[in-house]
C-alpha cells in the first residue's frame, strides 16, 4: 500500500463487550495479569467527536491491558448513543471491533485512505491525541483505527 501508515506494527486490537466489567475480569484472568482499571472516555466538550458526519456524544467504558506486542481495548458503550461502538455491537454482536495502526499525520491518513475507498466512520480526540475509524470491511474485513499523540 502506498499511503502514510506504517502498517507494520499494530498498536491495539479493540474488541466490543456488553458487559465491561465481566470481560475484563475474564481477559486479565486469561491474560493472567493484574485486572485494569475501568474508565469512562472524556464527555464531547474533549472528544468533539464526530460520526458519520455528526456530532457524537456517545461515552463508552473502557479497560486497558499493555501487552509486550500490543495493547488490547475491551470497550463497552455506556447506553443507546449512536456510535460506531453501537453500530457495530448492535450489527454484529460482540468481539474484535478494529486493529489500531499509530501515525504522525491524521489528516494525511485520512485523506490516503478515503483515496482508496476507505470510509471515515467517526473521529475524536482523547487526552493527549486523535483517533479516526475507517470502514475497510469490504477489502480486509475490519475497521481500521488510526491513533496520533502529541
Amino acid at each position: 500500500m502506498d499511503f502514510s501508515i506504517d502498517t507494520s506494527t499494530i498498536r491495539q486490537i479493540g474488541i466490543l463487550t456488553r458487559d465491561i466489567q465481566e470481560a475484563t475480569q475474564q481477559t486479565a484472568a486469561f491474560l493472567n495479569t493484574a485486572v485494569p482499571d475501568i474508565m469512562t472516555s472524556p464527555e464531547y466538550e474533549l472528544t468533539r467527536a464526530v460520526y458519520r458526519g455528526q456530532p457524537c456524544t456517545a461515552r463508552i467504558y473502557q479497560s486497558f491491558f499493555n501487552l509486550d506486542n500490543v495493547q488490547i481495548e475491551l470497550i463497552e458503550p455506556m447506553d443507546d448513543t449512536p456510535s460506531i461502538w453501537l453500530e457495530c455491537l448492535q450489527r454484529d454482536g460482540e468481539g474484535m471491533h478494529h486493529v489500531a495502526y499509530e501515525v504522525k499525520n491524521m489528516a494525511q491518513a485520512i485523506a490516503d485512505l478515503e483515496a482508496q475507498g476507505i470510509a471515515l466512520l467517526q473521529k475524536g480526540e482523547y487526552p493527549g491525541g486523535r483517533y479516526a475509524y475507517l470502514d475497510d470491511r469490504s477489502k480486509r474485513k475490519m475497521i481500521i483505527e488510526l491513533l496520533e499523540n502529541d
